[in-house]
């Protein structure tokens, strides 16, 4: 009975050691994204404005073409701009990236497959504030 026990603890503990390793959710492929924002000065995504002018309805694409574990690269695009990103993800699903002159902080929720991200760029000639769920577009 002694070795069925340790038996069935081994087998236990073998089937979690890959969850222990890290099991990181494929990103790639193309997630689109309509959000909301705050946003001042001269934007290579938005029309530039004079005064902070709120935002919503602007579409973005963000494309992941590589991944290696937790870390990822690729592009985000609108219709009027496009900027390399690279990013890493969490085993508990927190995303951070950075793209040309902003970052993104945010959250990957593995139950409906989106990805939530904020977008902070604070620089002299343009401020963004921006939030918005993304959704991987099916093939």
């Amino acid at each position: 009975m002694r070795r069925v026990i340790l038996l069935i603890l081994a087998l236990t503990l073998l089937a979690a050691v890959p969850a222990l390793a890290g099991d990181y959710p494929d990103l790639k492929g193309q997630w689109t994204s309509t959000g909301k924002a705050v946003v001042h000065g001269t934007l290579p995504h938005h029309q530039d404005v004079a005064k902070p002018q709120f935002v919503s309805g602007k579409e973005f694409t963000l494309r992941i073409d590589q991944q290696e574990e937790g870390r990822f690269s690729g592009e985000r695009s609108s219709a009027k701009h496009k900027e390399m990103i690279l990013g890493l993800i969490d085993e508990d699903g927190k995303v951070s990236m950075v793209d040309d002159d902003g970052m993104f902080f945010g959250t990957y929720d593995k139950a409906t497959g989106t990805m939530k991200l904020t977008y902070m760029e604070a620089g002299k000639g343009s401020k963004v504030v921006a939030q918005g769920v993304y959704t991987r577009v099916k093939k």
